[in-house]
Order: C-alpha cells, then sequence, then structure tokens
C-alpha cells in the first residue's frame, strides 16, 4: 500500500468510516486520482453541501431515534430523492465513488 492510500485510509477512518469501506474508497481514489479533483469541485457547490447536511441531520434523527444506520440513510435518501435528482449531473464522481465499490 503506498503512502498517499494509507493517509487517505486513515483519514476516512478519523472521519467515522467503518475499516472495510475506508479502504475501498481508498482503494478506488487510488485507482481513479481524477475522482479527487472532481469531488472537490463538488465540495465547493454550496447547495449540494447544504442538501448533504439536511440529509445528514435526518439520519442522525431516525438513528437517535433507534432506526439502525442503513435504514436512516435510505429514508434520508427517499426523503430528498427530488433534490438529489436535481443534482444528479454534480453528483456523478460521488456515484463513481461508491459505485466501484460494489
Amino acid at each position: 500500500m503506498g503512502f498517499k492510500k494509507f493517509v487517505m485510509k486513515q483519514a476516512l477512518k478519523l472521519k467515522g468510516v467503518k475499516g472495510d469501506q475506508a479502504e475501498r474508497i481508498a482503494d478506488e481514489l487510488d485507482k481513479n486520482p481524477e475522482l479527487v479533483s472532481q469531488m472537490k469541485q463538488l465540495e465547493g457547490n454550496k447547495e449540494v453541501m447544504e442538501l448533504f447536511k439536511k440529509i445528514q441531520a435526518e439520519i442522525e434523527e431516525k438513528k437517535k431515534a433507534g432506526m439502525p444506520e442503513q435504514y436512516a440513510m435510505m429514508a434520508g435518501m427517499t426523503k430528498y430523492k427530488a433534490e438529489i435528482a436535481k443534482y444528479k449531473d454534480d453528483l456523478i464522481p460521488l456515484m463513481q465513488l461508491f459505485g466501484g465499490m460494489q
């Protein structure tokens, strides 16, 4: 494992990403370095970032109410499905990242 990939994996773990998932994300970013620059552009999109904050708050609320994390994520994403579709072109790099993790 290269140093850059190792650092990326450790940073993801510090952000709360589970070990296996951090490994897969680090692998995908290592294989496709252009995704990093595309993700930075996505981070600069204020509307998309606000949407993610709303979704994250929804997920956290459902988890606090006792819903399992996976179901809470599905419920949050479903609730904001129309808004996510609105930004689908902006979200392509993110979908590539998670699509490569299957």
